[in-house]
């Protein structure tokens, strides 16, 4: 008990003090550059940003202390030992990969790779056990950040499905994570180094904390599994074998589980025959005040059925003082709720993203391709006209 509290107390002291970091304040001035980007597609579609790009980065620093925290005390409490020789292996792999598709600059794949090729061709020299145990701690601080934190820059986004256009949200979240381990050079000793670790998912079958959720878990049975692989592998040398291969194949069936469960699902948030489906609502707007949820259904206002946006248009035209709306709640069937304004200038604005037939001033989002892949499209279609 004692070796883990103080395991505790050390690692808790060592990654707080990489606030006084410059290399931290650069992989936070990363991130924000992140948000700020992702802060456009936001403002287009909300007129505005539900958390600023800097209340995001914030959140993200403390959130990713967190996580070094605990993966510092897994990495000193397992005497995990590494050489960075092997990282320079990894890291210009993990950047060709992600040529091909952003998902491959993961260090599962990169890190499979080269070890695979240490063990069949005997270069280059890595310490596969060592690689792989980092890789499963790092997925293991990612799905606990997923869970904490996943959601909360969620963006409502629309997309063509089926011929008709649904609604979903588009989760992008990043975390600053600095770890502590043993580094074997000259002499071992510790040292902190720096990871940015990302959460990027769409959700339209399912809301998105439960995406989140679902996510989190595999994540978190593939890092605990990857772990006992790579423990195993220190002293029986198939479990190598059985770690390099593991690291790839399972993280691409995790990602493509939930590609097959998105596309077959049931899209959730689709335009209802029965009212005006509710996608989000605005930070401190009426809509927010009044409770409403994702997936609500405003059945009517002012005891007018709601059928579309000009529905609910046309009663706030006369800006009333006073709102008593129906609606079909997603977890407590039909209901109504009121609304009282006191500042004597009326109701104006719900505050309310909503599913239409017709996503007015919304945008269509497509899955982006990288560049390799659009140059591969184009390359086929050239050969098809030059066939034809």
């Amino acid at each position: 008990m004692d070796l883990l509290l103080e395991t505790v107390y050390f690692a808790t002291v060592k990654i707080l003090a990489t606030v006084l970091s410059p290399h931290f304040w650069i992989v936070v001035c990363i991130i924000l550059f992140q948000y700020v980007k992702a802060g456009k597609v936001e403002r287009n579609i909300l007129g505005n940003y539900k958390r600023s790009p800097y209340l995001n980065t914030l959140s993200s620093m403390l959130y990713g202390l967190i996580g070094g925290i605990l993966g510092s005390i897994l990495f000193v409490y397992f005497n995990v030992l590494i050489d960075q020789r092997d990282f320079l292996f990894i890291l210009p792999l993990s950047l060709i990969l992600s040529i091909i598709n952003s998902r491959f600059i993961c260090f599962s794949y990169s890190g499979g790779i080269i070890s695979l090729s240490s063990l069949v061709l005997g270069w280059p020299k890595v310490n596969v056990a060592s690689i792989m145990f980092v890789i499963g701690v790092l997925h293991l601080i990612e799905s606990v950040l997923i869970v904490l934190d996943g959601t909360s820059s969620k963006v409502p986004i629309f997309m063509e499905k089926e011929g008709q256009i649904v609604g979903g949200f588009l989760m992008n979240r990043f975390w600053p994570v600095p770890f502590l381990l043993f580094i074997n050079a000259e002499v071992i000793k510790p040292a902190t180094l720096l990871a940015i670790l990302g959460y990027g998912d769409i959700s339209f079958s399912s809301l998105p904390e439960e995406k989140a959720k679902e996510t989190s878990f595999y994540l978190f049975l593939f890092s605990i599994t990857l772990m006992f692989l790579s423990k195993r592998s220190q002293t029986e040398y198939i479990y190598r074998y059985a770690a390099s291969i593991f690291a790839p194949v399972a993280h691409e069936i995790i990602i493509l589980l939930g590609k097959f469960k998105e596309e077959r699902g049931r899209y959730i948030f689709k335009p209802s025959k029965d009212g005006l489906k509710i996608l989000d609502t605005l930070p401190g707007s009426i809509g927010e005040k009044m409770g409403f949820t994702s997936g609500d259904i405003i059945l009517s206002i002012n005891g007018k059925k709601i059928l579309s946006k000009e529905d609910v248009e046309d009663i706030l035209y006369y800006r009333p003082r006073t709102l008593w709306v129906d609606i079909l709640d997603r977890k407590d069937g039909y209901i109504s709720k009121e609304y009282r304004s006191d500042d004597g200038k009326g109701i104006e604005s719900l505050g309310v993203i909503v599913v239409s037939e017709v996503p007015e001033g919304q945008l269509v989002v497509e899955e982006a391709k990288t560049s390799i892949m659009r140059f591969f499209e184009r390359f086929k279609r050239k050969k098809w006209i030059f066939r034809n």
